[in-house]
């Protein structure tokens, strides 16, 4: 990961605010699907009946689809790898913009390797309790990336 990864570099966040900008960036540091051991960041830091949105798919209830998902994802693009371009946090919400980047070497959503390189714009939204990821809401240009791996497409 690259960007922001001082949780107190915003001014006049309170402690609650800095803790939850912590475990989320600690999220995109060791919880990325390409580190070693990053199952066990998820376990450690979402709680066991989280809430995930992905798009405009039905939410998934529960920490073993999410990993799941994450997985999946990790297979269809292993190398990866996200820029964090912006972090915001107000209460028990955190919000991560960034960039990511990565050929589609795997299978991903049941297409299979194309090959293709992907650099698509990443928007997610955290809302924390205690410490702990109860939601997450995930949005990333998923058009472009269907259209370049040559799931669908190009629009016109």
């Amino acid at each position: 990961m690259t960007g922001p990864t001082s949780p107190h570099a915003a001014a006049g966040r309170s402690r609650a605010e800095a803790d939850n900008v912590e475990t989320v960036l600690r999220l995109f540091d060791q919880g990325w699907g390409a580190s070693p051991g990053w199952e066990e960041e998820w376990r450690a830091a979402l709680v066991p009946d989280v809430r995930t949105y992905f798009h405009a798919f039905p939410p998934t209830e529960g920490l073993e689809p999410a990993i799941a998902f994450n997985r999946d994802l990790f297979t269809g693009f292993p190398d990866l790898k996200v820029e964090v371009q912006e972090v915001t946090a107000e209460g028990d919400t955190v919000v991560v913009r960034g960039r990511l980047t990565g050929r589609h070497t795997g299978s991903f959503l049941g297409v299979p390797a194309s090959g293709a390189p992907v650099d698509v714009p990443d928007v997610t939204l955290f809302r924390l309790r205690d410490g702990k990821v109860v939601e997450s809401r995930y949005f990333t240009d998923l058009l472009s990336v269907m259209t370049t791996i040559g799931a669908v497409s190009a629009p016109g």
